[in-house]
């Protein structure tokens, strides 16, 4: 497979057609949703999609992360996908069944009261999320860009007939949004399947020593996710104990805008990976691996920028309930930002299969986190949540980064720390006085660190034009 910038663009581009429309699709359904429903209900559901999220990242042992990283190095790829996945698969049964046993604590502690009927979808959703992430792993580190993109699009698309369906003729509440969200997930389940049928047909073989290897890189990310479920969850868990459905209602609307770096982040996760992986089998030159993390870093950060630039404009799509969320947009940025930038600075820890050091980051990021939303979120409500998970995602990119380049190679650490610096610099200015000639000035300073990616990107666009005109 070749790796010019030609084709390594062509490639992102491949996996990022798909996230792109999808995002396009959801963003046309943002004014539908909230003219539809109230923001205690979207608050409601969102709770919902909180606890459908973390536990597809709990059932999945870790074996996902495995697949990815030993999908490379191994050439029966039947057999790992076998081995990969029938433990988790499992397991997601047996959570499932607990789930519909302590139905009632659960649901008491994600609504307040008892919804039988929600806990039952929730409990039927997780083997149907676990066939859904191995079928779209297998595409994914097969590298099929654009099929990959197109199965993401005809997901945007079933959800979204699902949910005007719902809405419209069926039950107007959040009861209506998961039952959209949980017989999307299984058409499409279904759809995969057929398209990866050489996998599903193929004669089920375990490797008992794969196992070992698989499970040894996955297990170790399980404690950290159980932290990380709690890292992530805790701005909704502060907001239900210490605001209302409506605070939760404007989280998740903003959360909507944070998407548009969202769509960045998911599009490049899903290239980065296999491509990172192949590279570091190949033995390709670290300076590569630098140089994709520089001009991500500067792409990000001027996306980031004028996001918050144009927030109060990019609001106005959403029902006038929902035009407080505005104020919430800039700290939330940090967490698509963050997450995706430290994708190319962590690769150190899977590198060398040192997963365990995912705990210590999960574990620092928690505490920060729980600290600020316990401090901030009494006061300020979903405003106040929002810089907690700010300032928890630039510490959790900072773990990350320092422990990799300890197991790695030293890379150099100034770009990070500059556009860093004055994005956070920019989003509490933001927040404080919403002064658009303060954001100016933020832009421009954006601008002039990251030259260096504006003039790459101007440079390969002029190199594109000259070979497409000949």
């Amino acid at each position: 497979m070749e790796d010019t910038p030609k084709h390594f663009i062509g490639r992102l581009f491949g996996f990022s057609i798909g996230p792109l429309v999808s995002a396009f699709i959801g963003f046309l359904m943002v004014p539908v949703t909230t003219y539809l429903i109230s923001p205690s209900e979207l608050g409601k559901s969102s709770m919902f999609t909180m606890a459908f999220s973390i536990s597809s990242l709990f059932i999945y042992l870790g074996m996902d992360q495995a697949l990815v990283r030993e999908f490379s190095a191994i050439k029966d790829k039947k057999q790992l996908f076998w081995t990969a996945f029938v433990i988790p698969f499992g397991f997601s049964i047996i959570i499932g069944i607990l789930y519909l046993i302590f139905y009632k604590s659960i649901s008491l502690l994600m609504f307040g009261n008892i919804e039988a009927y929600i806990i039952k979808l929730l409990a039927i959703s997780l083997p149907f999320a676990t066939i859904d992430r191995f079928n779209m792993l297998i595409i994914r580190m097969e590298e099929k860009a654009k099929l990959f993109s197109l199965i993401n699009i005809i997901n945007k698309l079933v959800n979204m007939i699902m949910l005007i369906i719902f809405l419209l003729f069926i039950e107007k509440s959040f009861i209506g949004i998961i039952n959209a969200t949980v017989l999307s997930l299984v058409i499409m389940c279904f759809i995969e399947n057929y398209i990866n049928k050489e996998y599903w047909k193929s004669k089920i073989n375990f490797n008992i020593k794969l196992i070992k290897d698989l499970l040894g890189f996955g297990l170790p990310l399980v404690p950290a996710s159980i932290i990380t479920w709690i890292f992530n969850s805790m701005d909704k868990m502060a907001m239900r104990k210490w605001a209302n459905f409506t605070e939760i209602g404007l989280y998740a609307a903003a959360f909507k805008i944070v998407l548009v770096l969202g769509i960045l982040q998911q599009a490049f996760n899903t290239f980065w990976a296999p491509t990172a992986y192949r590279w570091y089998e190949k033995g390709v030159d670290n300076e590569k691996f630098s140089k994709v993390s520089k001009l991500l870093t500067g792409t990000m950060s001027i996306i980031f920028v004028l996001i918050v630039l144009f927030k109060d404009l990019i609001i106005r799509v959403l029902s006038p309930e929902y035009y407080k969320a505005a104020v919430i947009v800039p700290f939330l940025l940090f967490y698509p930002l963050m997450y995706t930038i430290s994708e190319t600075t962590t690769l150190g820890i899977s590198i060398s299969r040192k997963t365990g050091y995912n705990i210590i980051v999960s574990a620092i990021s928690a505490v920060v986190n729980f600290i600020g939303n316990y401090i901030l979120v009494p006061k300020y409500g979903a405003l106040g949540a929002s810089v907690s998970t700010g300032i928890a995602y630039i510490v959790f990119f900072w773990m990350r980064t320092l422990i990799s380049r300890k197991l790695w190679f030293k890379f150099n650490l100034s770009i990070y720390f500059w556009n860093i610096l004055f994005m956070f610099l920019m989003s509490l200015t933001d927040v404080i006085f919403n002064n658009s000639y303060l954001d100016l000035i933020f832009v421009l300073i954006i601008l002039i660190i990251n030259k260096y990616t504006i003039t790459s990107i101007y440079k390969f666009i002029k190199e594109l034009g000259a070979v497409t005109r000949e």
